[in-house]
């Protein structure tokens, strides 16, 4: 891969001649870089690199171009992103830890068992009013130590 890494420069010194407009070069060496990559990463054999790398952006470059798709309302996913979700429940899941145990254990309890708050605090031998109170400061501290605005991804999640 360093050998990869070496023939960059010169990779893309070729790319700049043969390419039609001042923003494809850029575009069309890494493009090609990454096709070779991953050719190498899978095992393929390449003999002598400098010139399958030179060859391959030739032919690179002489294919058409690739049709872009503007993204308007009629082209987004239709589904939501699931990255901002997964990654506000890593974070979560570590400031969770970080909490007193007796937060930390009520919070699990009440996301892991969906339980009736009311009973819940009848099984814990607490008023009600001490319970939505205790839950409502360990919200309140992972809000705090998250750093969580309101409306954002992690938000939601705390809120339930």
């Amino acid at each position: 891969m360093t050998q990869l890494t070496e023939l960059m420069p010169e990779l893309l010194r070729l790319a700049r001649i043969l390419a039609t407009s001042r923003q494809d070069p850029e575009d069309l060496a890494q493009e090609v870089l990454l096709k070779v990559w991953t050719r190498l990463d899978r095992g393929v054999a390449i003999d002598d690199l400098r010139p399958y790398l030179m060859t391959a952006l030739r032919n690179q470059a002489r294919r058409a171009p690739r049709a872009t798709v503007t993204l308007d309302e009629a082209t987004l996913p239709a589904t939501e992103a699931e990255a901002p979700r997964r990654l506000a429940c890593a974070e979560v899941l570590a400031a969770v830890a970080e909490l007193p145990e007796r937060d930390a254990a009520l919070l699990w309890r009440v996301v892991m068992d969906e339980p009736v708050l009311a009973d819940l605090a009848q099984e814990m031998d607490l008023p009600l009013g001490t319970l939505l109170s205790r839950l409502a400061r360990a919200r309140a501290r992972l809000r705090r130590d998250l750093g969580v605005r309101s409306g954002t991804a992690t938000d939601q999640l705390l809120n339930g």
